[in-house]
């Protein structure tokens, strides 16, 4: 009895993982014949609905009259959606009169009141796609979603996709929210909206929090348009240091070249990171008329002010270049220490050194002198490398005579 009864269970429990094991491999044959046919039905499709984008036919519906039915609703989303990235102007336009028409964005709409979290984000992420602009209130409304960050994190890039002015204010009030929001995300939507967002940037510039205000300059230096520049220029003169700091570097980033008079008076700013920051901008600019002002800000008592300019000088070539040897003399040993590093990190004083066996006298004894200019001032430990390592073993010799007459404590014997 007891046997019959095990056996029993055992059969039972055969056929469930028989019955298991078959459900599987149907549900894997069908999605995957269903698969083949979205494939199939969207090769015959597509095409249609690329020329409808591109101008030709009234309507969605009329384009796809001959090819499409009633089942292939999802295979004309699917196709829609993967275009949406590309579409510019005129075909945009056009794309959003496809979703319009095929009732997608109503769809969308209702989906973003669904009890399920993630229905409402996929929702709001299909929406941005439309483009629609009557989806901006919505939207808006979605960002404010209480259950999910995902939700209003969607809500908030299908605006920067939608775009119109109507749907940067929601986004600048977001950036102004860092304990609800991720900054650098929001920042990044706006920036990807480009140029249209700054006008709305600067007119609420003054309502923000001194963190928004930080974002918001950010963002105007990644969008990169020069339209921000005079803005940017007054924004030098904030009280807040950090924004003063960051409007330094907005006016490299996005390459203001009348900005150099203003930002070689912010070298001179009493908060160091202002200063730090206009050198580094200089830098990018070029500024060559700024050489001096970077020359003083080498003896600044932070070391990143001197890096910065030390960084800005080597940028700007042999005017450059040649600032930084004169700072080898200077009476700062902060001032000499950072030309000796950007002389060292430009390939400047390998270069030099190689031609201390130059056939030109002229060219010889240039090099010479940098060389004796660095010892003297203590500053030798790549020469010590190169008196080891160097390719020309005259110039090995040269440097360890050099080393030994002037720092006999670490020459090399």
């Amino acid at each position: 009895m007891v046997k019959e009864i095990l056996v029993g269970v055992v059969l039972s429990v055969a056929g469930v993982f028989a019955f298991l094991a078959l459900l599987i491999v149907g549900n894997k044959a069908w999605r995957d014949g269903r698969h083949r046919w979205r494939e199939r039905r969207r090769r015959l499709i597509e095409p249609d609905v690329i020329r409808f984008l591109q101008g030709e036919g009234r309507g969605i519906r009329e384009a796809l009259a001959n090819v499409a039915g009633a089942t292939d609703r999802r295979v004309i989303e699917a196709v829609l959606i993967d275009h949406a990235a590309h579409m510019q102007g005129p075909e945009r336009a056009r794309l959003t009169q496809a979703f319009e028409e095929m009732s997608f964005v109503d769809e969308y709409l209702a989906a973003l009141r669904h009890r399920y979290w993630w229905c409402r984000a996929e929702a709001a992420e299909k929406l941005g796609h439309t483009g629609a602009r009557r989806t901006v209130p919505y939207l808006t409304r979605a960002m404010e979603d209480e259950e999910s960050s995902e939700v209003r994190l969607r809500a908030a890039k299908a605006l920067g996709e939608v775009g119109g002015r109507s749907a940067v204010t929601p986004l600048i009030r977001a950036l102004d929210a860092p304990n609800r929001w991720s900054t650098i995300r929001i920042a990044d939507i706006l920036t990807a909206m480009g140029p249209e967002a700054l006008e709305d940037l600067i007119a609420a510039f003054d309502r923000l929090s001194l963190h928004g205000k930080v974002a918001a300059i950010d963002a105007a230096a990644a969008v990169g348009h020069l339209r921000a520049a005079p803005w940017l220029r007054e924004r030098l003169a904030d009280s807040a240091r950090d924004v003063r700091s960051r409007a330094a570097h907005a006016l490299g980033a996005i390459g203001d070249h009348e900005a150099g008079s203003a930002l070689k008076q912010a070298l001179r700013d009493n908060q160091w990171p202002v200063r730090a920051m206009a050198a580094k901008s200089i830098g990018t600019l070029l500024h060559v008329e700024a050489i001096p002002d970077l020359c003083q800000c080498l003896r600044d008592r932070e070391w990143w002010v001197r890096a910065n300019a030390a960084e800005a000088l080597r940028l700007m070539g042999p005017q450059g270049l040649e600032a930084l040897e004169r700072m080898l003399d200077d009476y700062d040993p902060y001032a000499r220490h950072q030309a000796v590093l950007m002389l060292e990190e430009s390939g400047v004083l390998d270069e030099e050194v190689s031609h201390l066996v130059d056939h030109q006298p002229d060219r010889r004894a240039a090099a010479l002198s940098l060389v004796n200019r660095l010892v003297h001032a203590g500053q030798h430990s790549r020469l010590l490398e190169l008196a080891e390592s160097h390719p020309h073993s005259e110039v090995r010799e040269l440097l360890k005579h050099l080393l030994a007459q002037h720092a006999p404590q670490e020459a090399i014997s």
